[in-house]
């Protein structure tokens, strides 16, 4: 076999991979889009033969939303372990990403009841999709992808903050720290063309030819959405802009990938 024949080989295995990645994916979003839909009919549209089933969630629910959140944090703790080691940390890693997943679920449903599921019917979607970006585009659409969808969850939570202060403007202040965070990290990227060093080894997080005039421009996008969502109040326009962006990564990323 010459050396063209191994790197198409080679190119072949690894996108089985990707592959067999997104169709996990996939398959995990379902099985939680079905979970959730169950439990709507039977914790929150209940029947009067029903309400003793809804009674019992309520009760594993409040376990789950302690219990969860422990068993993610040991897992992260065994996952760091075998990362300092050296070691694979493949299994940690899985079991670790979904005790996270579960733990939030968990925890929206206990805290935000019926709201609480229905931000899942949309979240669990979405945090798909931003899974197959990252395993099919660039990396730097799929940074940019994520924080419009932050974006976008930061207008709807704008609209709330006065009535739940606590969460809307925890939130919000999550969220302008990841923006300023994500703004500081993609200069220090640009000025080390796109290298970031890990245990003293430089690990390329963004290809040399990345476009960080889209970065930067995402991150001054969402900035300016949510502080006039603040101001103004929720329009639709606002939404808009960011749907519109998106759309606008998509057809450029696309291109880029022929």
């Amino acid at each position: 076999m010459n050396k063209k024949e191994q790197q198409k080989a080679q190119r072949a295995r690894e996108e089985d991979v990707v592959l067999t990645k997104v169709l996990w994916w996939i398959l995990g979003a379902v099985v939680l889009e079905a979970l959730l839909l169950l439990l709507n009919k039977v914790y929150v549209k209940f029947t009067t033969e029903q309400v003793y089933i809804a009674v019992a969630l309520q009760g594993m629910f409040k376990v789950l939303a302690i219990v969860l959140p422990i068993c993610f944090v040991i897992l992260l703790l065994w996952t760091l372990v075998f990362w300092r080691s050296g070691r694979s940390i493949r299994l940690p890693g899985v079991l670790t990403g979904i005790s996270l997943v579960l733990a939030v679920c968990a925890v929206v449903i206990h805290v935000f009841y019926d709201r609480g599921i229905s931000f899942l019917y949309i979240a669990v979607p979405a945090v798909t999709v931003l899974a197959l970006i990252y395993y099919l585009y660039q990396r730097e659409f799929f940074f940019s992808a994520a924080l419009s969808a932050l974006g976008l969850l930061g207008v709807k939570v704008a609209a709330q903050a006065e009535s739940s202060p606590l969460v809307g403007y925890g939130y919000l202040a999550v969220l302008a720290v990841l923006v300023l965070a994500g703004a500081v990290c993609f200069r220090l990227l640009q000025s080390h063309k796109g290298f970031w060093s890990v245990k003293g080894k430089a690990k390329e997080i963004l290809p040399k030819n990345a476009n960080y005039a889209m970065l930067y421009v995402t991150c001054i996008l969402v900035a300016a959405v949510v502080i006039a969502a603040l101001v103004l109040g929720v329009l639709a326009v606002l939404y808009g802009v960011l749907v519109a962006w998106l759309l606008i990564l998509a057809v450029y990323y696309t291109v880029r990938l022929m």
